[in-house]
């Protein structure tokens, strides 16, 4: 990780950063134009020294995350992030570009999020019964706790226990695929789909692979629950994340309370890499 950082960074950001920060603890850098950086290591921010970020930094971490070919991003910048080698996401923010209606592309960027993927052993009782005895399982929490990490050991666990795992990786943050070959390890009994959208994956991949488990990253929408309950139709095991606060929240969402009605388990995280609750939804308690 530390070599792709120091290819995508300025050398002397990537230097301050180096000799400030645990890079084996590293989970986000945080830029804004005229502002100082700010990084995140196991999820707590601290400021990384005064220096004030330039345009000149951006333009530099943008071509070297598209190859020098910034518009042949532009859907994925409409979407607000670009995918980096290793799994590292760039989320972006700057001005909107509408064409016909809709965002096509961002410029004048303001602000560049840049993700590092971790895989983290946890050692934590609930979960482990959880995998034991594995049916449906949603985790939410608010952005940044640690769900997509939670996420990625519950796949190589299930996979380690001979559950043919298939996982939908979009944006290739959950496995962390470079040139066809994973950074992260999610197990010998893991498939990825890698790059391809959600909701073309969830129809032709279960075909063709006959997954036992499928795992995806931050469900969303309408469209989404649809296929995830489809799948479930079809005999099809489910772990996925949802960005919610709390399992009430989820109960009152008239689009997001249709997910609770086959999913078993919601795992609640309620701090930075702090598991809550394993809740199983079978109890009338719950």
């Amino acid at each position: 990780m530390e070599r792709l950082l120091s290819k995508l960074l300025p050398i002397s950001i990537f230097n301050d950063l180096f000799s400030s920060a645990d890079m084996s603890m590293l989970t986000e850098v945080r830029l804004r134009l005229g502002k100082p950086i700010y990084i995140a290591t196991s999820g707590r921010y601290k400021k990384l020294g005064e220096y004030a970020v330039q345009k000149e930094d951006f333009d530099h971490i943008l071509g070297v995350a598209t190859r020098s070919s910034l518009y042949a991003y532009n859907s994925s910048l409409a979407q607000g992030y670009i995918s980096y080698d290793g799994g590292i996401r760039i989320g972006i923010s700057g001005e909107g570009v509408l064409k016909n209606g809709e965002l096509s592309t961002l410029k004048n960027i303001t602000s560049i999020c840049i993700r590092i993927p971790r895989f983290i052993e946890i050692d934590n009782a609930k979960i482990k019964n959880l995998i034991k005895n594995f049916d449906n399982t949603l985790i939410i929490s608010k952005p940044g706790y640690g769900k997509t990490t939670l996420l990625r050991y519950m796949i190589k666990s299930l996979s380690d226990k001979e559950y043919n795992t298939l996982v939908l990786d979009e944006r290739g943050e959950l496995s962390g695929i470079v040139e066809g070959e994973q950074t992260l390890d999610l197990g010998d009994c893991t498939d990825v789909a890698v790059g391809i959208p959600k909701l073309v994956a969830y129809a032709s991949q279960v075909r063709s692979m006959r997954p036992d488990v499928i795992a995806t990253d931050e469900i969303f929408g309408e469209k989404e629950i649809d296929c995830v309950l489809d799948c479930i139709r079809c005999g099809v095991k489910v772990i996925a994340t949802l960005h919610a606060d709390e399992l009430a929240k989820v109960k009152s969402s008239r689009i997001y309370s249709t997910l609770l009605k086959d999913f078993r388990y919601v795992v609640s995280i309620i701090g930075i890499g702090n598991i809550d609750r394993v809740i199983d939804l079978r109890d009338k308690y719950a």
